[in-house]
């Protein structure tokens, strides 16, 4: 068997193995979503509650009761559940995510445990609005927009939708979109330039890690790298106006 048709095969085993086990609920051990319910499937870092812990301590450093949040690359809903629970019933989490099965889970997720005022959208976030291919022949937190993708999506602008009124002004802005920071940042300009939003984005390479910290210094803002130590480029960012 070929490198290529294995990793085919153990992508389709994992893909199949977490379907099978996707109604198998538990409760998380620690953490900012200690006791609630979260699918087995997702990985034992969401079970015991350290997942992600420094961008989770980031986040919870800067987010606010009452905030309106955009999770863009939602996930499975992490991000989106903690505002969630900060939130109780105030602000608003509106999140995008394109991934059917991350679809699946975040939904689970959000309904199992009755969290409120959250708005999900099946769609990638990008410069324009339109059906874009999406690759989702790797792991679950790593598919992205390309042109060689398996999948068709859709895909919003997001500065579009708040310039016409169809999402409000954002208090803070999570990206994760595995390449497309660029794309992202460059369709909100106008709104961060204007609103200051909190903003927590993950860098994929160090052309989008560039780009990403001249913008925000363009911007104005005051940044902080959660993971100095990375090389490749891939790192978290937070970043909050001076």
């Amino acid at each position: 068997m070929t490198p290529n048709l294995m990793n085919n095969f153990v992508m389709k085993l994992k893909h199949a193995l977490k379907l099978l086990f996707s109604g198998v609920y538990v409760k998380i051990k620690s953490g900012p979503l200690k006791g609630k319910k979260w699918s087995i499937a997702s990985g034992y870092k969401f079970i015991r509650g350290n997942y992600e812990q420094y961008k989770t301590n980031a986040f919870l450093e800067h987010f606010r009761r009452g905030s309106i949040f955009f999770d863009i690359g939602a996930h499975i809903g992490y991000y989106s559940s903690i505002a969630a629970e900060v939130n109780k019933s105030s602000g608003h989490i509106y999140a995008f995510e394109p991934r059917p099965m991350n679809i699946r889970f975040f939904r689970k997720h959000i309904g199992i445990n009755k969290f409120e005022n959250i708005t999900l959208y099946e769609a990638a976030a990008g410069e324009t609005d339109g059906m874009v291919r999406f690759d989702d022949n790797h792991g679950s937190a790593t598919g992205f927009v390309t042109s060689e993708g398996n999948l068709e999506v859709r895909q919003l602008s997001l500065g579009r939708m708040v310039k016409d009124g169809s999402l409000p002004v954002p208090d803070f802005i999570k990206i994760d979109v595995e390449g497309g920071e660029k794309e992202v940042l460059s369709n909100l300009r106008d709104i961060i330039s204007s609103a200051r939003p909190g903003i927590l984005v993950a860098t994929h390479g160090k052309e989008c890690r560039d780009f990403t910290e001249k913008f925000l210094t363009e911007n104005n803002y005051s940044f902080r790298v959660l993971n100095p130590e990375a090389v490749s480029g891939d790192t978290e960012i937070i970043a909050v106006p001076r």
